[in-house]
């Protein structure tokens, strides 16, 4: 049977784009060296960080990025211009009109303060898929302290690879056209140098510094919350050691 070659070309086409998209060759900048965490509705390339979209909930489910001693050495001035982010289809973006009023702040997952390496990764950083709404009390006391303790653990170490994100109880609540309210916040950190990781999950509160120890779990658990897989990337017997382990701060 004879197929017309455009034809041919079309099935081939349709086939990958309706592959997922892990079984592509998804680098962005390096940010996931160590894997893509999972499949989500949409993945975002920045210069600073990766973004793994979630259309029914309106934020990003995991945002990744690959930091080092140097890059967090360097410091651009805070635009502080947050935008909608057109890359997103319209119907699942989040808007500024979404926090308007609400009393939640655009919480960032990749920090404003962490990726300002480049006038670009600064910029980017405020366009609302790296953002997630957060109570003023977390966002500007605890959440803050976490994000400076890895920046230090990057001038320390040399290099990290970070994912954070959103988890959502039950019964989750919206602000504005549906932009879903997270329970709580995790991040997993992973040193590729000394090839150990520590993970948290916080309240969606305000807590003070000193409790963020209280907030250590493996990165297993990370893992059995959010159902994504990180650092999968690694040996299954390095992996398996490395995300069982429950670390002391750093």
């Amino acid at each position: 049977m004879n197929i017309p070659l455009k034809s041919l070309l079309l099935t081939i086409v349709s086939i990958f784009l309706f592959l997922p998209s892990t079984v592509f060759s998804w680098e962005c900048n390096g940010h996931v060296a160590f894997g893509v965490p999972g499949n989500t509705d949409q993945l975002l390339c920045r210069d600073g960080y990766a973004v793994g979209y979630n259309y029914n909930r309106k934020v990003a489910s995991w945002v990744a990025y690959h930091i080092t001693k140097d890059s967090v050495d360097k410091k651009y001035k805070r635009s502080n211009r947050f935008r909608e982010d057109k890359e997103v289809p319209k119907a699942y973006r989040s808007t500024l009109t979404d926090y308007k009023g609400t009393g939640y702040d655009r919480g960032h997952m990749a920090p404003a303060a962490t990726v300002d390496f480049s006038k670009e990764s600064m910029e980017e950083s405020f366009l609302l898929t790296n953002m997630a709404p957060q109570l003023p009390g977390l966002n500007r006391q605890g959440w803050r302290y976490l994000e400076a303790y890895i920046r230090e653990w990057a001038d320390d170490r040399g290099e990290l690879y970070v994912v954070t994100g959103s988890l959502f109880s039950d019964e989750t609540e919206t602000i504005g056209d549906n932009v879903a309210i997270p329970s709580s916040f995790y991040k997993v950190v992973f040193d590729p140098v000394q090839q150990n990781g520590i993970a948290f999950i916080v309240p969606h509160r305000k807590f003070k510094k000193t409790e963020i120890p209280n907030f250590i779990v493996s990165i297993d658990e990370v893992e059995s919350q959010s159902g994504f897989d990180f650092i999968s990337a690694l040996p299954d017997d390095l992996e398996d050691d490395i995300e069982d382990d429950v670390e002391s701060l750093w």
